[in-house]
């Protein structure tokens, strides 16, 4: 896919009230003795919910023009004998810098966000904003003279309610595009945008429920809530990790759940399981395990340092059962040192430390230029001068590009993304992990 500089979408929702009574709120969850409706969900949580169509059909949409837009510039690449990205520079570097007025009309709209700060303070900001208003619109005018020199025409609406997979949904000059070649095409993303919106409801949901459950378990015991979480999460902590109290916390949560009896009647998406392969990329564990999960991280990411050695220790509880496979999926466009830190590790693992390197990286991801990766490599006894021959090695080089090129088929696209038995979970707790490994060894 060929990406643009977007200027931001704003999504506008409407709400529709009944004239003459509004209708119930639909039950989502039940427990003893509660039914649980969108009302309990948080403002951000029930504002998703209800908007969770129009956030897909948007997407749906939008994966549909950028597919038009490739497959034009691909068109005209074939013709000129060039790249499509050759092509999309090409018009933007038609563009000139903003004026001085531009400058100051931007600012003056801008006064009561920017505050006391001066025209020269925030210049830079502005003048790149102005670049990519400026991108975009000529990406646009190249997108639309591709449209009519390869007559581009519209077919059926991509969110028709009766779309089938034979539906034109358009047409480039004398080839079809169909509704089947869409969603074949765009299968993961739209079901990772479903399964995400799902999790965070499905997370917004059950923070109320076990909520209401701690009061329920309060009242019976005839203590109040903050008694309950002392003498079943506080008092029991040892070490004080933030592993420990996630642990206690789930276990209470697991127990409330079971003994309430807590169904959930949220319309569930049916998970897709993909063959992700483990290669040859690190691990803990036996190969033989029941269960692989398999982990696309970037060392630079700070959500993979904050939850790396939670799911570590998650998968250590299931002993033999279950095996950790840890693969690159460097974002160099948001982390400089990323792929850095990706070699470092491949040579680290070739003297047999791979671990023990990606935990002094995550513990310093301020510092993971190639300095001071030798100096870390240095501290945890690797030879030095192999180090540094397997750092620039062909093979470290081919080893990420395989791992980026795997995850992008699986749909990776941020980090940490974690598959257990090639099902990916979109919630980033020990506990969506835990219950993720359980369900994959029940089957």
């Amino acid at each position: 896919m060929f990406v643009r500089k977007s200027s931001v979408i704003l999504l506008t929702f409407v709400s529709v009230v009944g004239a003459l009574a509004q209708k119930p709120e639909p039950v989502l969850a039940t427990a003893t003795g509660f039914a649980f409706t969108t009302n309990d969900l948080s403002d951000n949580g029930k504002r998703l919910y209800e908007q969770r169509h129009t956030l897909i059909t948007g997407q749906r949409t939008r994966l549909f023009d950028q597919w038009i837009e490739d497959l034009l510039l691909e068109t005209e690449a074939k013709a000129r004998g060039v790249t499509p990205e050759k092509i999309q520079a090409e018009a933007v570097t038609k563009i000139v810098p903003p004026t001085e007025a531009q400058v100051k009309a931007v600012y003056d709209a801008n006064r009561q966000t920017i505050g006391s700060r001066t025209i020269e303070e925030v210049r830079p900001q502005i003048v790149d904003f102005i670049k990519r208003e400026l991108e975009t619109k000529q990406l646009d005018s190249l997108s639309d003279s591709l449209k009519a020199k390869y007559k581009f025409a519209p077919g059926k609406d991509i969110n028709a309610p009766d779309l089938k997979p034979t539906d034109v949904i358009a047409a480039i000059g004398p080839r079809n595009l169909t509704a089947g070649e869409y969603e074949s095409r765009f299968r993961l993303a739209l079901h990772n945008l479903q399964a995400g919106i799902y999790a965070q409801i499905r997370s917004d949901f059950e923070a109320a429920i076990f909520a209401k459950l701690i009061e329920a378990e309060a009242k019976k015991r005839n203590i109040d809530a903050a008694a309950v979480i002392a003498a079943e999460i506080t008092n029991k902590l040892k070490d004080y990790s933030n592993y420990e109290r996630m642990h206690l916390e789930d276990a209470l949560q697991s127990r409330l759940f079971e003994q309430y009896g807590v169904k959930f009647t949220l319309d569930v998406p049916q998970p897709i399981v993909l063959n992700v392969s483990a290669d040859d990329d690190p691990s803990v564990g036996v190969p033989t395990a029941k269960v692989t999960v398999v982990a696309f991280v970037d060392f630079q990411c700070s959500a993979c340092a904050a939850f790396s050695s939670l799911l570590k220790q998650v998968v250590a509880e299931f002993g033999n059962n279950v095996r950790l496979v840890v693969r690159d999926f460097p974002l160099t466009s948001m982390h400089s040192d990323a792929r850095n830190a990706a070699l470092a590790a491949y040579a680290a693992h070739q003297q047999g430390k791979f671990f023990e390197m990606t935990e002094l990286m995550y513990r310093n991801q301020d510092a993971l230029d190639v300095g001071s990766l030798k100096k870390y490599s240095q501290q945890i006894g690797l030879n030095i001068e192999q180090f540094e021959r397997d750092l620039r090695s062909t093979a470290a080089a081919e080893e990420i590009r395989k791992d980026i090129a795997d995850g992008k088929e699986y749909g990776v696209s941020g980090t940490p993304t974690i598959f257990v038995n090639g099902i990916q979970i979109h919630r980033l707790t020990t506990y969506s992990a835990r219950e993720a490994i359980r369900n994959a060894l029940k089957k």
